[in-house]
């Protein structure tokens, strides 16, 4: 079953070309009104303006309509005589589909700022201009100065950053997450660090959010009598059914055939897909895109331990299909995942993040589990050797779309979580194979005012061949220790995807009025 959710890699900008241009009623020279002959003319003025728009629309279209991730609407066409009215004909006329639009892109000739003004009282929308002389300082100025917001392109080479970042900021505000709390909906215990004020979230990100009882969705990953539950005795909920089996069947079949190397048994992927799947019937459902729930409440209840299945391998399948997903319910981490994923055009992963060692008292060297990753290990242990600062991050939640949505599917593995009952599958992914891949991460703060952005290089990965939560990649940092003084600012887990998108996360923290720590 294809379920209909609304993911943030498909979401578009819409940016509508709209021209504003003057004609003049009467032949007559001034200081602001110079030609000769025809060129004073009414007639010359309203063919020059359609030369101008067509001239204005053709480049929008060759610049901007090949962008896969903007949606060029049709352009309005705006001419007022030498007098400047402002009519409210003009201003409707403007605001056609008004709420559709996200970026007006103006062209402005000879004069029009006043006419913009006023169309931002009524409406305040986002609007940019290509660089066109005094004309520039003009429309910046005058509309930021009274609250609006405005850019400015020297070239059409400027304008894709600003729009991919007011489309992750369109995709936030179109976010509404499935929350899948134990007993408290705004924290875990493992991530007290998380966003502790969710209201703060939407109203400063436009982030919905959606709870759900953990017990009534263990409950319905049950093949049973859908009235059967016993946290909603009689009421028919969603429970996976026959026709859903024969679904998840083939989709744990198709994982195991398309892996390098599987040391699960079947049954238990079938377990793992099968909360995916349900995971994904609810969000569609509940009109919900993204997913989050606990690690260590919900492992306490011993339910994910009769069940037979953790939730790893629903957080890689849902982050490798655009629908960004995270683990113990850090929902700073998942907001961040969003950001990146769609700043990337990418699948994200998430992890216990921090500064290694490579001492003593460092996990790589002291893990008797780690060391049993033979190759792994020997390779970060050779390649931390040679660099200064390396960052970590140890998940069991890599995907096989960290090189883009629209790459092929990257090698990978499938192994347990449970080491001893051999449960919870997980994929693996050899993260030695993108040494030099450079990766950018970030992370917002607890009180959603600051947000932390870094940029690393991969030197090594570890975790490739064995189970648990020993999959992990490590990266060399500029500078160590503002990494880990910004990370403390933070939190813990702090997402990462492949590519520079360092600057763009700047500009989207600045753009929210963000507080932004760095650490190019």
């Amino acid at each position: 079953m294809e379920f209909n959710i609304k993911k943030g890699k498909d979401v578009k900008l819409n940016v509508r070309p709209v021209t504003v241009c003057v004609y003049h009623e009467y032949v007559f020279e001034g200081p602001c009104r110079f030609g000769t002959g025809d060129q004073l003319t009414k007639e010359f003025d309203i063919m020059n303006a359609h030369e101008l728009h067509n001239k204005f629309v053709e480049n929008a279209k060759a610049n901007l309509g090949n962008l896969d991730y903007v949606n060029l609407m049709d352009p309005i066409f705006i001419m007022r005589d030498e007098t400047f009215p402002v009519s409210d004909a003009d201003l409707k006329t403007m605001a056609e589909d008004v709420e559709e639009v996200d970026l007006y892109l103006m062209n402005i000739f000879p004069f029009g700022v006043d006419f913009l003004l006023e169309f931002q009282k009524r409406y305040n929308k986002p609007m940019a201009l290509l660089h066109f002389g005094s004309n520039d300082a003009i429309f910046v100025s005058a509309l930021t100065s009274r609250g609006y917001e405005a850019y400015c392109w020297f070239n059409y080479a400027q304008a894709p950053a600003t729009l991919k970042v007011l489309r992750a900021r369109k995709v936030l505000q179109h976010t509404r997450i499935l929350a899948v709390p134990r007993a408290n909906s705004n924290i875990s215990i493992s991530a007290p660090d998380s966003f502790y004020d969710h209201n703060a979230v939407t109203k400063r990100l436009g982030v919905e959010f959606c709870y759900y009882n953990m017990h009534e969705f263990l409950d319905q990953t049950q093949m049973v009598d859908p009235s059967s539950n016993p946290t909603l005795p009689g009421r028919k909920m969603d429970n996976i059914n026959e026709e859903d089996a024969k679904e998840i069947t083939a989709i744990a079949q198709k994982l195991m055939a398309g892996a390098e190397s599987v040391d699960i048994d079947e049954k238990f992927v079938f377990n793992s897909v099968k909360a995916n799947y349900l995971a994904k019937k609810l969000m569609a459902k509940l009109d919900c895109n993204a997913f989050t729930a606990p690690c260590p409440d919900m492992c306490a209840t011993r339910r994910l331990n009769e069940e037979q299945l953790t939730l790893c391998l629903n957080h890689s399948l849902n982050n490798e299909c655009g629908i960004c997903s995270a683990c113990e319910y850090d929902i700073s981490a998942l907001v961040s995942m969003i950001l990146l994923s769609n700043l990337s055009f990418s699948a994200p992963y998430m992890g216990n993040t921090s500064l290694a060692k490579m001492s003593a008292s460092d996990p790589v060297v002291t893990s008797p589990l780690l060391k049993k990753d033979k190759d792994g290990f020997e390779n970060v242990s050779k390649n931390l050797s040679e660099v200064g600062s390396i960052g970590y991050t140890f998940h069991a939640t890599p995907n096989r779309k960290l090189k883009g949505f629209d790459a092929e599917e990257s090698v990978y593995a499938l192994r347990p979580f449970a080491m001893g009952g051999r449960w919870g599958a997980t994929i693996r992914y050899d993260f030695n194979q993108d040494i030099g891949q450079t990766i950018t991460m970030c992370r917002f703060d607890p009180t959603c005012s600051k947000i932390f952005v870094a940029r690393g290089e991969i030197v090594a990965g570890a975790g490739y061949t064995i189970d648990n939560c020993t999959e992990g990649v490590y990266y060399k940092l500029s500078d160590g220790k503002k990494f880990f003084d910004g990370s403390l600012q933070v939190g813990n887990h702090i997402p990462l995807v492949y590519g520079d998108v360092y600057d763009l996360v700047v500009d989207f923290g600045k753009l929210m009025g963000l507080e932004v720590i760095e650490c190019a």
